[in-house]
């Protein structure tokens, strides 16, 4: 897996991890990235971070939705809340499930990175103006 799958930036003073895990098709990879993600989500303080993860074209079976629901749950801590894009509907019921399962329940939907950004930040200002 040559190319760069996590990215921290911030924006609006608020710390922001992308993990793109699309087009990846073996578990090998999906692994690997897993366990890279996690190392980089563990350095931020307890509920602080905000994760978008792009999943477009990526191949999910029953090994790697277990493994998914551990990842999610070792991740829980240190997300206040979560984007993901790239899914379509069959893919969309299976993630949501996931995340039911890991105890997650801080997640929102979206078709881009960008969009992300934006609705991740808008549910921080609404949960702020409340």
């Amino acid at each position: 897996m040559a190319q760069v799958r996590i990215e921290e930036f911030t924006r609006d003073k608020k710390k922001f991890v992308y993990i793109d895990f699309s087009n990846i098709n073996t578990s090998e990879d999906f692994i690997e990235l897993m366990t890279q993600a996690e190392l980089v989500i563990a350095k931020y303080p307890m509920r602080s971070l905000y994760t978008i993860t792009n999943v477009e074209n990526i191949r999910f079976d029953t090994g790697m939705k277990k493994l998914a629901i551990k990842y999610l749950e070792h991740n829980k801590p240190y997300v206040k809340c979560g984007a993901i894009i790239g899914l379509d509907g069959v893919k969309k019921i299976m993630i949501s499930a996931v995340f039911r399962l890991s105890g997650r329940d801080n997640i929102t939907f979206a078709f881009s990175k960008e969009q992300a950004v934006e609705l991740l930040l808008k549910k921080e200002y609404e949960e702020l103006a409340q």
